[in-house]
């Protein structure tokens, strides 16, 4: 729906109803931000002074006392999570005396029961043994699921237990996360993870990692309402819960709270009635075949008797029929033959199958676990056997989520990423000199964790490049914090570069890094492959620029490096100069080409899913190119001449061919068409992840999803089996999801490699049973 189809749609009063009944949910969907009606309706609201009015509220002083916070949280509701309430164990085991072969197990072990007391000599032996694999099947699948949905309660979507600033009454004040009402002026930093979803105020150079969220790996730039109403491009307003400050800190107007926030609308929009798994459905089957099968079979063998009596008691000469018939051993006969009949009922029941079911589930539990998959649901291992599509995630699944260097042109040389190691051979002068533009000119400081890898806090592209300084051999430490840095000038989008001022080997350098574009209009010199600098001639730049246009055809993020020697005392007041004389006459040091790496597993494991005749599809929040690039380097696409139309699609197109619906797709035919050929669906929302998933569930497929954040848990829902990364995962996600990857190696290779053997043979043999 356009910007202006939206706007007309809904009336200034009704705008206003849903402003004074806490009712936002229009601003925050994503395709209302991408296309700027959202900016719309916040304007027909009144903007950010329209909203305080609303709630009553003073934008410099923030709520004004308690009091007031007690009447917005009646009014638009408390900041609680939604907590889902954990099954008592009666109820487990009600679910599965609903099994309709459990019900049959269970009638077969009180008649054999009554049959044997009745024959005597240890006959009730059979009916106690039946009713002992009856205990054990309740006990094993209802303990299982009691104890791992306990287990797993802590990974329930719910809000942190820490504190937040917000102003009540002029004053910034501390105040846990659950106090927090609509209509509070909040405070947020560096490392902040949101709970809530509100409008940006003001703030200094914020950028928020939304990938959880909405799929896209690349941050996002926050500004007013004011600056983006001018110019949106790459910015906006509107911050959403589950989403993390990178950089910058910030002032927001709090909009919604509690179950209304944006993370708690996806994890609402999953919760549904959980559909049988493919064995369940051939259990059920052979469950209901047993029992019209065994009943004819019974009832035919009853009537067979009964005849062969009655002809008996005709062809005897010596009594009547009917004196027969009335006599006490007729009776006795035909309850002989009735017991007979449900007896044949009985041993058609094939008692060992759901133990046999449930002891293997339970046997592949314990080993998933021991190839770092952590099952929650038993049923998950026999429905992995069985998939025959995969709906995976983009960021965090099949990609790290992290940055990465992966092209470098330096010295006059072009490095791919095998090569990258090459560049320690250069020149010492020269990595001194990149160390210092790297490791000086940035904000970022990535930490080393416990397994030795980086962990990336603040610009993950900043973080890729201080990491390439540490793979070159210089550490961070050595250069940040330093009161060697005489001056900042932060990144803008006007600009498009960060400036440092640094004192650095008794010498003042300035240090540029940005868009290599616009580092390269302030360049007339670059280093050489001698280590020289050199005069850059226009033809030198039309290298270079062909250059960045190749990575970023790689759907590579680009950033340029240079610098200059100043000629100034170190007493000099440097922020007295103006940036016109800064950014001028520089040199050239590199341009890097930077990615979010596809996990080493990933290829190889997409193509063993391809020869198990497994197709992989892959959903993303990332815009077309960058989702084809990344199809691509997974081997899920190739090359772009032999692509079908539906092959690489937008989510907006898929929505608007398939008509879909909240529950359903409304064009199945359509769908049907789409799916045959659909690899890499772009620009999609949660929303279109979970329409995806529940389409191919309608066209009798069966599904597993991927994910590791909060956008996936309605899709990982939906799903016959989820699947959520143990370390990348947000806890929405792994709520959500049937299997945890405890060490987040991609699912695909988990399913197709570690636990193929596993979930296969459990299918197999446990289907074998019937």
């Amino acid at each position: 729906m356009s910007r202006v189809n939206l706007i007309e749609k809904n009336s200034d009063s009704e705008l206003v109803r849903q402003g004074e009944d806490g009712d936002f949910k229009n601003l925050f969907k994503l395709d209302n931000i991408r296309e700027g009606a959202s900016l719309g309706l916040v304007q027909q609201l009144g903007g950010e002074q329209g909203l305080a009015k609303i709630f009553q509220v003073d934008l410099k002083r923030g709520v004004q006392d308690e009091e007031q916070a007690s009447t917005l949280r009646n009014r638009y509701g408390a900041n609680l999570p939604i907590v889902k309430e954990l099954t008592p164990l009666w109820k487990l085991i009600v679910e599965c005396l609903g099994d309709t072969m459990l019900q049959i197990l269970i009638v077969a072990a009180i008649v054999s029961t009554i049959l044997g007391i009745i024959e005597g000599e240890g006959g009730w032996y059979e009916g106690l043994t039946i009713f002992l694999a009856i205990f054990l099947i309740i006990g094993i699948t209802a303990g299982n699921n009691y104890a791992k949905e306990r287990q797993f309660a802590k990974l329930q979507s719910k809000l942190d237990e820490g504190n937040v600033q917000v102003k009540r009454g002029g004053s910034v004040i501390t105040i846990s996360n659950k106090d927090i009402v609509v209509g509070d002026v909040l405070l947020f930093q560096l490392g902040d993870i949101f709970n809530v979803d509100g409008l940006y105020l003001s703030g200094s150079e914020v950028k928020i990692d939304e990938s959880a969220m909405t799929g896209e790996s690349d941050e996002m730039l926050k500004a007013s309402l004011d600056v983006c109403l001018k110019d949106q491009k790459g910015k906006s307003p509107f911050l959403m819960s589950g989403t993390k400050v990178n950089e910058g800190t910030g002032v927001m107007l709090v909009l919604q709270v509690g179950e209304k926030t944006v993370q708690n609308e996806m994890k609402r929009l999953g919760e549904s009635d959980s559909t049988p798994t493919p064995l369940q459905v051939k259990l059920e089957a052979v469950a209901e075949t047993i029992g019209k099968v065994g009943v004819i079979v019974a009832i035919l063998t009853f009537v067979i008797l009964l005849v062969r009596l009655f002809i008996e008691y005709a062809q005897n000469d010596e009594q009547t029929f009917w004196e027969q018939f009335w006599h006490l051993d007729c009776l006795q006969r035909i309850l002989k033959f009735f017991m007979i009949g449900v007896t044949i009922i009985v041993v058609a029941v094939p008692e060992g199958l759901p133990l046999a079911v449930t002891i293997t589930l339970a046997f592949s539990v314990n080993k998933m676990k021991d190839e770092q998959n952590l099952v929650k649901t038993l049923a998950s291992c026999e429905i992995m056997g069985g998939v025959n599509n995969i709906c995976s995630d983009k960021t965090g699944t099949l990609t790290m989520n992290t940055m990465q260097v992966s092209s470098f042109f330096g010295q006059g040389s072009n490095y791919k990423d095998y090569q990258l190691p090459q560049i320690k051979e250069l020149q010492k002068d020269y990595l001194d000199l990149l160390a210092a533009s790297n490791l000086y000119n940035s904000n970022a400081y990535p930490k080393r964790g416990i397994n030795g890898k980086f962990e990336q806090i603040g610009n993950k592209t900043e973080c890729a490049l201080i990491e390439f300084c540490d793979m070159l051999g210089y550490q961070l430490s050595s250069y940040r914090p330093s009161d060697n840095i005489l001056r900042v000038i932060p990144l803008n989008s006007k600009r498009k570069m960060m400036i440092t001022i640094v004192n650095h080997n008794n010498k003042i350098y300035l240090f540029s890094k940005g868009a290599p574009e616009m580092v390269l209009k302030k360049c007339t010199k670059f280093i050489n492959s001698n280590g020289d600098e050199v005069q850059l001639t226009p033809q030198d730049a039309k290298n270079m620029l062909t250059i960045i246009e190749d990575y970023a055809g790689q759907a590579l993020r680009t950033l340029g490096n240079a610098y200059k020697i100043l000629n100034y005392h170190l007493e000099y007041d440097f922020e007295s100069i103006p940036e016109e004389y800064l950014l001028n006459d520089l040199t050239l040091i590199n341009i890097a080409g930077i990615k979010d790496p596809v996990r080493p597993d990933v290829p190889s494991a997409i193509q063993q899913c391809y020869r198990s005749g497994i197709i992989v599809r892959m959903v993303t929040g990332d815009n077309i190119n960058t989702a084809k690039a990344i199809a691509r380097d997974c081997k899920i696409l190739g090359p772009d001449s032999d692509l079908h139309e539906y092959e690489a699609m937008e989510g907006s197109q898929f929505r608007q061919l398939t008509g879909v619906e909240v529950q359903e797709v409304k064009n199945l035919l359509k769908f049907q068409e789409i799916a045959v050929h659909l690899k890499v669906l772009a620009r999609a929302t949660p929303e279109d992840k979970f329409i995806l998933a529940t389409g191919l569930k309608q066209l009798d497929n069966v599904i597993a999803v991927t994910g590791d954040g909060t956008n996936d848990a309605p899709a990982l829902r939906k799903a016959d089996v989820g699947f959520a990364m143990g370390i990348t995962g947000t806890d929405v996600c792994k709520d959500a999801a049937d299997i945890i990857l405890l060490d987040d190696i991609l699912v695909p290779q988990s399913l197709h490699a570690n636990g193929e053997e596993i979930s296969i043979i459990v299918f197999v043999n446990s289907s074998n049973f019937n």
